[in-house]
């Protein structure tokens, strides 16, 4: 089943064979290197370099195995780990479960739809990329310096990166087509120029920044010395959106500051939640159309395919007989005559590649990265900066659960979706002391958790290495 245009989302010939560039070659092992050397709270800024500045073509292809760089690099990452011994101390917390039950549930739900040696290795690969991403961040990151450090790194990547986005917009062409994977001359719809730099679509690459704000953002109440460059990466950020000219990052952007706003309501979140629950189930009912026909309307730059993903929804309400226990391999016959289809809803995908079981894994990361850091923003309500920091590790797990109802992640975005995960779980890992019931949990909520007193030379069975007051 074919279930991208190649036009649109950049399958060509550079898929399963290899593409190196010199450049690209230089880079990928400079990184590398820069990974197994450098002190563990940068360890993440080579990762973040490859993602923004080569673009997917490069890989390597070893007997039928399509390494692109950035899962080399995540080589390059866990032999870190073994070297230094970096996984010592690791607690395993419900989200590391859930996503090793996820990827499971995605190879062996996906190859019995499919029926080949070749669905088994591709979703291997996947399997590859989101474990291997999600653990070696995990890892490297456990406490707010880590986090903060890291946001900063994005905030000085965001500057060389908004700068060749602006000669992109004025010159029309891509110089990142150099790598592979990209196109030289820039996508054109309703007269403006679709930017989209190394990443794998402009949809992709203003949504991967629009995930990025809200950290940003939150950077402000980190310190004076922070602000400046916080406010650089965050207006940085905004030129990147701007010049990619896709409906969907500015949707995102307008759902983080929503978000955002509700940090001052954070201990009446229940009953928003409920609230909107409601609303949307009565609107479904008093509209002439289902709920989700919503998506047919949001259009913010003109040309956007709202009413396809709506379209999408639909028809996979529809045929749920046809997808719900092990995926599909015919989705195409949704549209009879159609040459593929065009899933641009990454829920709808779940379902398609892995059932109703791995649509419903999925929803289950998403519930537990919120409310990881719902129990993370309620232990540290009496710090600001930390308080503002968990909320906005929160709030950008919400851009990525809206962006996938228009959009289906590929290539360097699902670095940063795992990188979010991860962020979240291991400070929700440092924060909250272990063996602590969830009721517990949630009865402290607006008290400052602190790990228990343990004497000197003696770490006592219930000590959490990494708490910070």
């Amino acid at each position: 089943m074919r279930e991208f245009s190649p036009e649109l989302f950049g399958s060509g010939p550079w898929n399963n064979t290899t593409t190196v560039h010199p450049i690209g070659l230089l880079m990928v092992i400079a990184l590398g290197l820069a990974l197994l050397l450098l002190p563990r709270r940068h360890a993440v800024v080579p990762m973040l370099i490859m993602a923004c500045f080569v673009a997917p073509a490069q890989r390597i292809v070893i007997l039928g195995a399509d390494f692109d760089f950035l899962r080399i690099l995540v080589l390059f990452g866990w032999l870190r780990l073994a070297m230094r011994r970096e996984t010592e101390g690791f607690r395993w917390m419900a989200m590391d479960k859930v996503i090793l039950c996820w990827a499971a549930s995605a190879v062996v739900l996906n190859t019995l739809s499919q029926g080949s040696v070749d669905a088994l290795v591709n979703r291997l690969g996947y399997a590859f990329d989101a474990l291997g991403m999600y653990f070696l961040f995990r890892c490297l990151i456990r406490g707010w310096d880590d986090l903060n450090y890291t946001i900063q790194a994005f905030a000085v990547i965001s500057v060389p990166v908004a700068i060749a986005f602006l000669i992109e917009s004025q010159t029309g062409r891509n110089a990142f087509s150099i790598f592979g994977g990209v196109p030289e001359i820039t996508m054109v719809r309703n007269d403006r120029l679709r930017c989209q730099g190394a990443f794998s679509h402009p949809i992709l690459a203003g949504c991967f920044w629009a995930s990025v704000l809200p950290l940003m953002a939150a950077q402000w109440w980190q310190g004076a010395a922070r602000r400046t460059l916080a406010g650089v990466g965050y207006v940085m950020a905004v030129v990147i959106i701007l010049c990619c000219a896709s409906s969907t990052p500015v949707s995102a952007v307008c759902i983080a500051a929503a978000g955002a706003c509700f940090y001052f309501l954070r201990h009446q979140m229940r009953t928003v939640r409920w609230a909107l629950a409601g609303t949307l189930l009565l609107l479904h009912f008093v509209m002439n159309q289902p709920v989700w026909h919503l998506l047919a309307r949001v259009d913010f730059v003109g040309g956007s395919t709202g009413y396809h993903r709506y379209w999408l929804i639909n028809k996979a309400v529809e045929n749920f007989g046809d997808w719900w226990l092990c995926g599909t391999a015919h989705a195409e016959s949704w549209d009879p005559g159609a040459p593929y289809i065009d899933i641009t809803n990454h829920y709808v995908l779940e379902g398609v590649r892995g059932g109703l079981l791995t649509l419903a894994l999925l929803i289950a990361l998403i519930s537990l990265a919120f409310r990881s850091a719902g129990y993370l923003g309620a232990a540290v309500e009496r710090q600001r900066d930390k308080s503002v920091l968990a909320w906005a590790l929160g709030v950008a797990v919400l851009v990525h659960t809206t962006n996938y109802l228009a959009i289906s992640y590929f290539g360097q975005i699902i670095m940063v979706w795992y990188l979010h995960l991860a962020m979240v779980t291991s400070l929700y890992a440092a924060v909250v002391p272990a063996r602590q019931p969830v009721r517990a949990r949630a009865a402290t909520a607006g008290r400052p958790m602190v790990a228990a007193p343990v004497s000197p030379g003696r770490r006592g069975p219930h000590a959490t290495p990494g708490v910070t007051s």
